[in-house]
């Protein structure tokens, strides 16, 4: 666990950082974000003892970094940063066998633990292994560099806005690599970047930098619903929630006190209730408004006797969502037009609210309403 407690951080008497409390939790994807200069990196920094610190404390796993000596680090954390950081003049073997060296690994292991290493981050080491970083791709030189920040096994990893300088498609096929690389390994890993899209993909938490000051720290979801101040939400950009189906809730979005009838009513009644509202459905619920089913229109206007109990025609096993289901999921998995009506249910089944094809349209397309449409007359 990393833990910074009331940090400050100055450098030639300007001050980088302030008031930083932060605890970053073992085994999580922690991501640092803010604009150009806030002092992501120089926090990001003073973890492994580059940037000093001024006052206040810094604590891995209960042991102040002060005390922690230089070569302990590459046993406990491995560091990336942009174009992988390598040497130019070392093969990428010698790349990775120099960590390896420094962190006093066996010797008579290193040449599997080379190999071990390319092959995680998908570069086959009979055709890479004796390569110079010069005869490799921007993308192939970042996953030497996280094999080597690996190659230890350091508990903690560092990564200073590693994919930055890669093309679109390299930038996504790593992103989905070092996430399912942390996953596998159980790492702490603490990552800087400057795209919102980047930090809500990956991170566990984010923590939002201003001015040398922690503006928010929360989950993905809790940063784009509840911004925490005017700059937060300018940073992250009004619409990007829309964008993010996966963090968008039933209960966000559904309309409350959908129209319903009690088991008992009849025919005539339905009827009648349907008519008035323009509605082509109507919720069966019983005494204590609990979902009993759906009642549509076609089924009632077929039959003659108007004065039949309505819960005749129930259909009992219409679709439904919980609360907390996820737009994303709503939106694979239902079928709009044969659904009508989708009712908002809790875990015992009380009507909580209801979906439409139209309310959920509605939703999906803000997120191409342009954030100044309001405005336009």
């Amino acid at each position: 666990m990393i833990v910074f407690q009331n940090l400050y951080i100055a450098y030639q008497n300007k001050t980088i950082l302030t008031n930083i409390d932060l605890t970053i939790r073992d085994s999580e994807f922690f991501v640092l974000i803010g604009s150009s200069g806030c002092g992501k990196t120089t926090l990001l920094k003073s973890i492994n003892k580059l940037n000093p610190i001024k006052s206040g404390s810094l604590t891995i796993n209960k042991r102040s970094v002060t005390s922690i000596r230089a070569g302990e680090l590459p046993n406990l954390i491995g560091y990336v940063v942009q174009n992988g950081g390598l040497f130019p003049h070392l093969s990428i073997e010698e790349n990775i066998a120099l960590t390896l060296e420094i962190a006093k690994y066996p010797k008579e292991r290193i040449d599997a633990r080379i190999d071990e290493m390319m092959h995680l981050v998908n570069l086959e080491p009979q055709v890479y292994r004796n390569r110079y970083p010069s005869q490799l791709s921007g993308g192939q030189q970042q996953r030497v560099g996280i094999a080597r920040a690996f190659a230890a096994d350091p508990p903690i990893v560092l990564m200073d806005e590693p994919f930055s300088a890669l093309d679109p498609v390299t930038r996504t096929e790593l992103q989905a690599e070092i996430h399912d690389l942390q996953r596998t390994t159980g790492k702490t890993i603490v990552f800087v970047t400057h795209d919102m899209d980047e930090a809500i993909k990956l991170a566990d938490r984010i923590c939002i930098i201003q001015n040398g000051r922690i503006a928010q720290c929360d989950i993905p979801e809790n940063i784009l619903k509840h911004p925490s101040n005017q700059y937060v939400q300018d940073f992250i950009g009004k619409n990007r929630l829309w964008a993010n189906p996966e963090y968008i809730r039933a209960a966000d979005i559904m309309r409350l006190r959908p129209l319903s009838i009690n088991r008992g009513r009849t025919v005539l009644q339905a009827l009648t209730i349907m008519r008035q509202y323009g509605i082509d459905s109507l919720l069966l619920t019983d005494e204590k408004n609990r979902l009993l089913g759906l009642v549509r229109i076609q089924a009632l206007m077929d039959e003659k006797d108007s004065s039949k109990k309505v819960d005749s025609f129930c259909i009992s096993d219409c679709t439904t969502v919980h609360q907390d289901t996820t737009l994303q999921k709503i939106i694979s998995t239902i079928d709009y037009d044969s659904s009508g009506i989708i009712p908002v249910i809790s875990d015992d089944r009380t009507v909580l609210g209801y979906l439409t094809k139209s309310s959920l349209l509605a939703t999906m397309s803000r997120q191409f309403v342009p954030e100044r449409a309001a405005e336009i007359k």
